[in-house]
């Protein structure tokens, strides 16, 4: 695999830290907020799991970098920009306002965006972690189109 290709995967990796990062902070906001217990125990698990997906694609990361320049040569991984994540209270209280229906297209939007990215890389490593990441969200879409609170407001 040429380094082109794992720059551009880098990046697409680091379009999706920064997109779990956000919806980790929404979900565990709204977890701390909702007195529901089937909507708390939900929002605990997606929680959970954008966690897990960060820690993933934080180490998928560090081992592409590696792969790039074992010896962290400043000039191979001077392309490598980690993004911020500004989350402010104006942020927060646009996205706070959604009701369990929002949470839903959020998580599916998620899912288009790991399908998207899937067919953008050839990396066997990332395509693994993208498709588990898939599986588990198509997952989680599927419970909450069982669970039925769909019209529910955040509390």
């Amino acid at each position: 695999m040429r380094t082109v290709e794992k720059k551009r995967t880098i990046e697409l990796l680091e379009k999706l830290r920064v997109f779990n990062k956000k919806s980790a902070y929404i979900y565990k906001i709204t977890m701390e907020r909702e007195k529901r217990l089937l909507l708390k125990n939900m929002y605990y698990k997606l929680y959970e799991q954008k966690v897990k997906f960060l820690e993933e694609i934080e180490d998928t990361i560090e081992q592409l970098k590696k792969e790039i320049s074992p010896l962290k040569d400043p000039k191979l991984l001077s392309f490598y920009q980690r993004r911020k994540c500004i989350l402010g209270k104006n942020y927060l209280k646009y996205k706070l306002r959604l009701r369990f229906a929002d949470i839903q297209k959020r998580e599916l939007k998620g899912f288009e965006k790991y399908q998207k990215y899937l067919s953008k890389t050839s990396h066997a490593c990332v395509r693994e972690l993208f498709l588990d990441h898939k599986h588990k969200i198509k997952e989680n879409l599927n419970q909450m189109q069982v669970s039925s609170v769909m019209k529910f407001p955040i509390a």
